[in-house]
Parts: structure tokens; sequence; C-alpha cells
């Protein structure tokens, strides 16, 4: 029956967002301070991390 649920479309929203948080809090996603963004020349530059 649970597998039920994530076959409809709010259930897949549920999965997808608790997936995506569960992704920042394990592996650091790319946070603002190591992104940075050009506009003007149509560039962006994200850092990875520290090994």
């Amino acid at each position: 029956m649970g597998i039920a649920v994530f076959m409809t479309l709010p259930g897949l929203v549920i999965l997808l967002t608790l997936a995506a948080f569960a992704d920042q809090l394990l592996r650091d996603g790319a946070p603002p301070h190591r992104t940075s963004i050009d506009l003007a020349a149509g560039t962006a530059l994200v850092r990875g991390g520290r090994s």
C-alpha cells in the first residue's frame, strides 16, 4: 500500500522533496558561498569541496 502513495502526483512531490533535503544534508549540495554567477558574461562557477 505504501508504494501506491508514491505513484500519485502529490506522493511523488513529497518523495522528491524528501530526497532533495536528504541530498543537501548528506552531500553539502552547492552552497551559496561556493557558487558565483556572472550574468554579464553568462558564466557560473561552482567550486568543489575540499579534499
